[in-house]
């Protein structure tokens, strides 16, 4: 998040020989105040084999695209005093190669302001952020950049944050910005999100505890073949550890409210545990129980929202963890300074035969109006991926990805069921 960079080590040495790009931080401008340049240039080419499991438009001329993803950000931290700044940062995504038409924001954004915000520093612990600009929390569960794909999701909000020794809170309220393919044609989405977040470090500094609440307010989602006004509740825990012989993640969160005249009553249950067997090798085991909703013909709706979360399982197929059962040991590599490798396996099924599955940004991918409604089969895919990231200095990353997913009989049972083969490869240069 270039919004949050810290070069204040450049203030304090100022006798410091400085490299090119550390030479366009705290440059003089106007009245007294600083402005600083930075950016990111990124290119990743991807194949897919049977892309969404073969299930594609009609207007599609393959199922089987090559595609390269180009984008571009420029930012701008203008510091009028140590207690206001203005960050301003512009976005240029494009696909190229891809004859099938572009049916994704997160493809292609010609060019957009992507962040632009006002912050004051009211008080050394307290700051204020108003306008454009992009949120994270945890492992992206719920709140995620979506770095993976081409294009980041930013808002519309007005932040709160604290920080005092090892507690932090944030709160916030927010649009989402809705994106368009074009050249500034953005606009503010009428789906509404507000939440507050606590952190809190323990003593050793490598055991953390997060405590969140959110509330989304939303006509623009569907659960199994139905829209309407939906009003979200969700409370949530979250215990992690990082950068020890064990690690551990576990996360709990429960849902309320209303979807039309249905009573909303839904949780999450995720874990992540994982042993450093041999020097930089961990061996681990994660998974989920999200439970999808129960019954079609009850007042209650049971189906998971995971607001605007990441691609759980990576980019080889565009499935949720909502309404799945997951199992995924993997093995791991990281030497914390170079590469950091993941060999996964993710062994996933419906957990309620009574509902649909969906992808990351929480739109119905099964069932489909006009094919096989209703189906006793649980299981979903068995997804092999392959992730590998090599990091050759602070400027330059380089990004392999291979995945293979064997389709499930409910794929099979209600649409074409294929199954996907997925490459790609990316190179990112910051600055």
């Amino acid at each position: 998040m270039r919004q949050d960079d810290n070069f204040s080590y450049l203030k304090l040495d100022t006798n410091r020989f400085k490299t090119w790009d550390e030479s366009l931080k705290y440059l003089p401008f106007v009245k007294g105040s600083t402005i600083s340049f930075g950016g990111e240039w990124r290119e990743q080419y991807q194949s897919y084999t049977h892309v969404n499991f073969g299930d594609v438009p009609d207007n599609f001329t393959s199922e089987n695209p090559h595609q390269i993803m180009h984008r571009v950000m420029l930012n701008a931290n203008w510091e009028w005093s140590p207690k206001f700044r203005v960050f301003a940062q512009l976005n240029n995504t494009l696909r190229f190669l891809n004859d099938n038409p572009i049916t994704s924001t997160l493809d292609q954004n010609a060019l957009s302001l992507h962040q632009a915000f006002l912050e004051w520093n009211i008080h050394p612990n307290l700051s204020i952020r108003l306008g454009r600009q992009e949120y994270t929390w945890g492992l992206e569960r719920l709140m995620a950049l979506k770095e993976g794909p081409n294009t980041r999701q930013p808002y519309y909000g007005a932040t709160v944050k604290w920080i005092d020794g090892n507690q932090k809170i944030d709160a916030f309220i927010a649009n989402p910005i809705k994106q368009n393919t074009g050249i500034f044609d953005d606009v503010r989405s009428s789906e509404v999100v507000a939440g507050t977040i606590w952190n809190h470090t323990f003593s050793k500094k490598r055991d953390f505890f997060d405590v969140y609440y959110f509330f989304m307010e939303s006509s623009l989602r569907e659960y199994y073949l139905k829209k309407g006004l939906e009003a979200r509740n969700t409370l949530g825990t979250r215990w992690y550890s990082e950068k020890k012989t064990f690690n551990y993640d576990l996360e709990v969160a429960g849902q309320w409210g209303h979807f039309n005249d249905l009573s909303i009553q839904a949780f999450l249950f995720v874990y992540d545990f994982n042993y450093e067997m041999k020097r930089h090798f961990f061996l681990g085991f994660s998974g989920n129980w999200v439970p999808g909703d129960v019954s079609n013909h009850d007042q209650q709706l049971n189906t998971f929202n995971t607001l605007y979360s990441r691609p759980p399982f990576g980019q080889t197929v565009s499935l949720n963890i909502t309404n799945t059962l997951n199992i995924s040991p993997y093995i791991r590599f990281s030497d914390n300074h170079k590469w950091m490798t993941t060999l996964r396996a993710s062994l996933v099924q419906r957990a309620s035969l009574r509902d649909g599955i969906f992808t990351p940004n929480m739109s119905a991918l099964l069932p489909v109006l006009g094919r096989q409604i209703e189906s006793n089969a649980s299981g979903v895919a068995d997804i092999f991926a392959l992730d590998a990231n090599y990091f050759a200095n602070k400027h330059l990353t380089f990004q392999f990805e291979l995945g293979y997913c064997k389709a499930g009989n409910y794929l099979k049972e209600t649409g074409p069921g294929k199954d996907v083969h997925y490459f790609a490869t990316r190179a990112a240069y910051k600055f």
